[in-house]
């Protein structure tokens, strides 16, 4: 469901981070049954909302202390799984960004 041109638009398969901001710069809501992840609705993940908190204190620890950089020659390609990942990995480079 997270690729499906009926849910997404044309640009499915796009790395788009602008999907989910709004015209004012806020968060877009999106509703949680397009993502098969934590279930929706009386099946909801009980730990859904830990995972999101987790989630973001991880990133922003990463983003803040490192600089990233996917290399050009990285071809992104979904691999068809339960878990949500690139068929042949993501080729980055990552640097410290505090020497």
């Amino acid at each position: 469901m997270g690729r499906m041109e009926s849910i997404w638009g044309k640009d499915c398969c796009e790395f788009k981070p602008e999907r989910w901001i709004d015209n004012r710069g806020g968060i877009k809501h999106e509703p949680s049954y397009k993502f098969v992840s934590f279930g929706a609705g009386p099946r909801i993940c009980l730990g859904k909302e830990v995972a999101f908190v987790q989630m973001k204190a991880v990133a922003s620890a990463i983003i803040y202390n490192y600089r990233i950089h996917v290399l050009d020659e990285t071809s992104v390609v979904p691999a068809m799984s339960i878990i949500l990942h690139t068929k042949d990995g993501l080729m980055t480079r990552v640097s410290t960004r505090w020497d």
